[in-house]
């Protein structure tokens, strides 16, 4: 399934809800709290039940769904460890890009989940182990200058998951040793001039086991371990069956969890979209060596783009706001997309310009998102009054 079969997926769950909105939406000119509907916002509570558990579902969809493309990632890596070839370097590089995408649209969703302030701690640590960024190669492998450097050439950390996690950003945050982007710099290289070669297992010497060629192969099979596993523990998680995750979510009101999902995604537009996003050409990009960052930003606003405004029509926008700030919320996504599509990927080749306009629009875009900010009504939405004629 690619993304936009998910994404028309997510919006066929959110399209089995009715909505009815309550009356036009008005707004204080103080800034709305996001925890909790204002006053003068009313909304249909069932109408929010079904939605605010459609969400739910269409993200317990896109974590099986991230879940079975790092499985399908975990298999390439298998290949090309077994019989280690170009094209199956590339395939695996593919698989990669696919699970990477794939995850990022999860993010919205893993956001909700650890929502509650005690899980929060629990997300925050998922994250990292998944998603930190960005990764220095020179803590992993071999870089130019430096034969010996990475865990690929210390024998004395032993190769095994456990040790990994006790070694990820062990001293500072650059030192990333498990997740996608620790993956990265083992299937494109710490220049980017990975070879399959480099991943031909030597049977050399008393321990072949402590050479650098066969350390490598075991230290990118248990990162792939790695991720598989914290995907399969949030898919476990997931299901409200499981009386976990979903737990804190469906003990709020519907109309609290509505508040709780806004909350959510504009943290993430905080916090994920406008890191995505560097302000100067020397800053940090998160896939410099896949070429990813965009594409993965592109995955995240989709999946927003899907709760707010799902293809069809319905969604979170249509609950709590008016119909001038759903109409440019949807001329905001539309716009972000076709500059986005337009920008260079690695970011850091983007223009700054472009890079400060992106930024401008997703500002926008949580302020319209939180209610905050208001639209003004243009003249054509304005009945036009005939007034009776003043006698002279």
């Amino acid at each position: 399934m690619n993304g936009y079969t998910l994404r028309y997926m997510v919006a066929a769950l959110l399209m089995g809800s009715l909505l009815i909105l309550i009356g036009c939406e008005q707004r204080s000119a103080e800034p709305a709290k996001v925890e909790r509907p204002t006053a003068s916002q009313q909304v249909d509570v069932e109408a929010a039940a079904d939605l605010s558990l459609a969400i739910w579902q269409a993200g317990q969809a896109q974590v099986l769904h991230a879940h079975a493309s790092v499985e399908t990632l975990q298999r390439a890596v298998q290949a090309l460890l077994a019989q280690p070839s170009e094209e199956q370097l590339e395939e695996t590089r593919l698989a990669w890009l696919d699970a990477h995408r794939e995850f990022a649209a999860t993010l919205p969703y893993i956001q909700l989940a650890f929502s509650p302030s005690d899980l929060r701690g629990q997300g925050r640590k998922l994250l990292l182990a998944l998603d930190s960024w960005p990764a220095q190669p020179g803590y992993l492998d071999t870089v130019p200058g430096y034969s010996d450097s990475g865990i690929v050439n210390d024998t004395a950390i032993e190769l095994t998951l456990v040790n990994l996690r006790k070694q990820h950003r062990l001293t500072a945050h650059e030192e990333a040793s498990t997740g996608f982007h620790a993956l990265e710099v083992m299937l494109w290289g710490p220049t980017s001039e990975r070879m399959s070669e480099d991943f031909v297992a030597d049977s050399n010497g008393e321990k072949p086991e402590a050479l650098a060629a066969n350390r490598r192969r075991e230290l990118t099979r248990l990162i792939v371990k790695g991720i598989e596993e914290d995907m399969a523990g949030l898919a476990r998680r997931w299901p409200t069956s499981a009386n976990n995750l979903s737990r804190a979510y469906l003990s709020l009101g519907p109309v609290a969890r509505l508040q709780q999902i806004r909350a959510a995604h504009t943290q993430v537009i905080d916090e994920q979209l406008m890191r995505r996003l560097p302000e100067g050409s020397e800053s940090d990009v998160e896939s410099g060596r896949a070429a990813d960052s965009k594409q993965a930003l592109l995955a995240i606003m989709a999946t927003l783009q899907s709760n707010w405004i799902p293809t069809g029509g319905g969604g979170m926008a249509e609950v709590l706001l008016d119909r001038h700030q759903v109409r440019a919320l949807e001329q905001t996504f539309s716009d972000f997309e076709a500059l986005l599509l337009k920008m260079e990927d690695p970011f850091e080749l983007a223009e700054l310009g472009q890079l400060g306009r992106a930024r401008k629009l997703l500002e926008q875009m949580a302020g319209l998102m939180t209610g905050t900010v208001h639209v003004p009504v243009s003249e054509k939405d304005v009945m036009p009054v005939s007034l009776p004629a003043v006698e002279d």
